[in-house]
């Protein structure tokens, strides 16, 4: 899942001639593969060891390194080729998981069919020490391949997408699109071999030939330097400079500042905590909010979820370049197991893009959003086609001056390209595809009487995963609604409800160009029908459904229509608003079911799932009971999150209630956390476990006893979580409250969970 070549960091590649071998013994050439590899020469390597194997067909291993070669190259066609000649001896010692690569390979020619069957059989044969982490690996490429065979469903028409004139790409590697007013555009190539920064715009006539910018004439040090950003009021540049060293790259954030008189100071390296020297650190770029920098970069420093990760640091504008603070993980709704690469931040919708190849990706990377700032991010979603491709995209950036905006991808482009060894920038227009819906709302008994009045309205879209998320809801003071900026190619629906009436509700989906839909509705009126006063809501509950009904296996089905099973009459007023109530939660479990808690809440039914003996897994086994430990101070406790859900079904966290009491704590991003605190309420009346060691030995019970395998205990103060929650006695269990002897800062509180 790593990115393995160098050319997603700086884009640089080395690309000689396919007739560079010669006649020389294969022993030699064979030895001269090598030494390509080690010095980062890839295609030369790749050539060699082909040309070995083809003529020593007895040793397929040649064939492997080849087609690893080919791989990192993003030659994915001629990877398939050499991978297919050892596809199948996933353990075989001489091999890294050829099976494995072979089938990415196939996924990223687009052959989405074939990369699943690869998948598969690459997992059946598969035997390794780390095979239930390629299992993860392989369950996420599959999705992926899925997805690449729904492109259709995911395509957006209203997307353009337009290969830049060839005195912008070259036959090497562009990146990095920085668009300015006025259409000027900066950007990254290897023209010269090295990558530099370069300038162009695009006149009447089409885009200038590019050149270096005055501002970096001279400040070219290392090796490599590209992929930065400007700061707001274009005083600041922060960007990447690479040396190559052993044949791979380390790379690091360097500021540019303005001195005025068209003058810029010499490259400064951002302090050693940004740019640790075990690390890769690139792709800044910096975003001006509430008189703060905030700078977004890519790094594979320690303590990321895995391979390259975003992380984050600021500096209040006016500071010194000392002042960054210490850089933060972005969390797990942004990074993956696999690599995040090239974020964009788009300032006015306060939406973070990037690119990733540890999602569900139809290629390799594939671009994503996000909206929120710093460690507070919604899930991340994929762009869909034609902005990804079966290749790998990055670099997405939104211009409003240019109209549209540009990435860059190693996708074919016919005629312009048919090679994927290259990257090349592309630019994205947004054709103005107008889609909205509207309609008026009557009495179904009486139309004539004309539109209805104080309504509410709810307008829910459906997601890639089949959920119904709402994205808008109105009071209507008369019976008239029209919602419009619909997405294209989109199913939504429509609910209706107003008192002493049927909710109304009805699915539609929008097409590719631009339509007005009109949809009238008429609502079914209840029947005007007094029941005996009651006042208090839970009688009402209880009128309609008795108190006996207590428990999952003891659930009352409830009726279709709100009538009466008894007296046979209708509900009405409050009896009709709770019945309605109550067939909403009915309707989240199974066959229109529900009971009520211990508590004398309505819950779902769920039916009972059987679980077959071979579908159990041995739970691990986790340390305890652990002796007393000392009270917690004041305002200070312990409780257990078990899961972070968007439905709650009580009857899976029955077991919970032999070790304490269920807790639950909404989230920004719409989750509810599920967390067990101690059965007795504490003299400070706070919920919560006041040992460490009684909180440690409830999460044993759960971890041996349970399902929930990734629980862990999270420390709270006044209220507040604080660390990243831990799982044994001796894990750091949040904030430190001082400085550290040698005067190092102490951990910030982690807010990702």
């Amino acid at each position: 899942m790593k990115i393995t070549h160098f050319t997603l960091l700086i884009a640089f590649l080395l690309a000689p001639s396919m007739n560079a071998q010669n006649q020389l013994p294969w022993r030699k050439r064979a030895k001269m593969a090598a030494d390509f590899e080690k010095s980062g020469d890839l295609y030369r390597a790749a050539v060699y060891y082909r040309g070995v194997y083809e003529e020593k067909k007895d040793k397929p291993e040649y064939s492997f390194k080849a087609g690893r070669c080919f791989l990192d190259l993003r030659d994915y066609e001629n990877a398939v080729k050499s991978l297919e000649v050892v596809k199948d001896d996933n353990n075989n010692p001489k091999y890294d998981k050829p099976g494995y690569k072979y089938a990415l390979a196939l996924k990223q020619t687009g052959a989405a069919n074939k990369a699943k069957e690869a998948f598969n059989s690459f997992l059946l044969s598969y035997q390794g020490d780390d095979k239930e982490l390629y299992r993860e690996f392989v369950e996420n490429e599959l999705k992926g391949c899925n997805y690449a065979l729904k492109a259709q469903q995911y395509t957006n028409p209203a997307v353009t997408i337009e290969h830049l004139s060839p005195k912008v790409n070259s036959a090497k590697t562009e990146f990095a699109p920085i668009p300015f007013a006025n259409d000027v555009l900066y950007f990254s190539s290897t023209i010269k071999g090295v990558a530099k920064i370069h300038r162009t715009v695009k006149q009447a006539d089409g885009w200038v030939r590019p050149q270096v910018p005055s501002i970096f004439v001279g400040k070219m040090e290392r090796t490599h330097f590209g992929n930065g950003s400007f700061t707001q009021d274009g005083n600041r540049f922060y960007f990447t400079q690479c040396d190559i060293i052993d044949g791979k790259p380390q790379c690091a954030i360097y500021l540019m500042e303005n001195l005025g008189g068209g003058q810029w100071s010499a490259p400064t390296i951002l302090p050693d905590y940004i740019n640790p020297d075990d690390a890769n650190t690139t792709h800044p770029v910096v975003v001006t909010s509430d008189n703060q920098e905030i700078l977004y970069f890519a790094s594979n420093r320690k303590g990321g979820k895995g391979g390259l990760d975003l992380w984050y640091t600021t500096r209040p504008v006016n500071s010194n370049i000392k002042s960054f603070t210490l850089p933060k993980n972005l969390g797990r709704n942004v990074n993956s197991i696999g690599d995040e690469i090239s974020p964009f931040y788009h300032k006015p919708t306060g939406t973070l893009y990037f690119s990733s190849n540890g999602r569900v990706s139809a290629g390799g990377l594939d671009i994503f959003k996000s909206k929120g700032e710093k460690l507070q991010w919604e899930v991340a979603q994929n762009l869909g086609f034609p902005v990804n491709s079966a290749a790998d995209d990055l670099y997405y950036t939104i211009s409003e001056a240019h109209g549209g905006g540009y990435l860059v991808s190693n996708r074919p482009f016919e005629p312009e390209r048919s090679t994927t060894t290259d990257d090349d920038i592309f630019y994205f227009g947004i054709e103005n595809i107008e889609l909205a819906i509207s309609g008026a709302i009557r009495d179904s008994d009486y139309p004539e009487r004309g539109l209805l009045k104080d309504l509410n309205i709810k307008l829910f879209q459906k997601t890639n995963l089949g959920d119904e998320e709402l994205i808008d809801e109105r009071i209507l003071a008369v019976g008239e609604y029209e919602f419009k900026n619909l997405e294209p190619n989109t199913s939504y629906i429509i609910s209706i409800e107003k008192e002493n009436f049927q909710v109304a509700s009805f699915p539609f989906t929008t097409g590719s160009q631009s339509e007005n839909i009109s949809n009238d509705v008429e609502l079914i009126a209840r029947t005007d029908i007094v029941l005996p006063p009651r006042v208090d809501p839970q009688d009402i509950r209880y009128y309609i459904m008795a108190a006996h009904y207590n428990s999952n296996s003891n659930a009352y089905q409830l009726p279709v229509d709100p009538i009466d099973p008894n007296l046979g009459i209708e509900y009405t007023g409050d009896t009709l608003k709770i019945f309605y109530e109550l067939d909403a939660i009915a309707g989240l479990g199974d066959y229109r079911k529900l009971y009520y808690d211990e508590d004398g809440i309505p819950q779902p039914y769920h039916e009972p799932q059987i679980v077959k003996q071979e579908d159990i897994k041995e739970l691990p086994i986790f340390p305890g009971p652990y002796p007393p430990s000392p009270i917690a101070p004041p305002s200070v406790v312990y409780k257990i999150q078990v899961s972070a859900v968007r439905k709650f079904r009580a009857d899976k966290y029955e077991v919970l209630k032999e070790i304490g009491r269920l807790s639950t704590e909404k989230i920004s991003s719409g989750l509810k956390r599920i967390l067990v605190v101690s059965k007795e309420t504490n003299e400070e009346n706070i919920d919560g476990f006041k040992r460490k060691s009684d909180a440690l030995n409830a999460l044993s019970y759960v971890l041996n006893n349970s399902g929930f395998e990734y629980a862990f205990v999270i420390k709270y103060v006044d209220g507040e979580r604080v660390g990243e929650g831990f799982r044994g006695w001796n894990e750091e269990e949040g904030l430190d409250t001082d400085t550290k002897p040698d005067g190092r800062i102490p951990k910030d509180v982690y807010e990702g969970f």
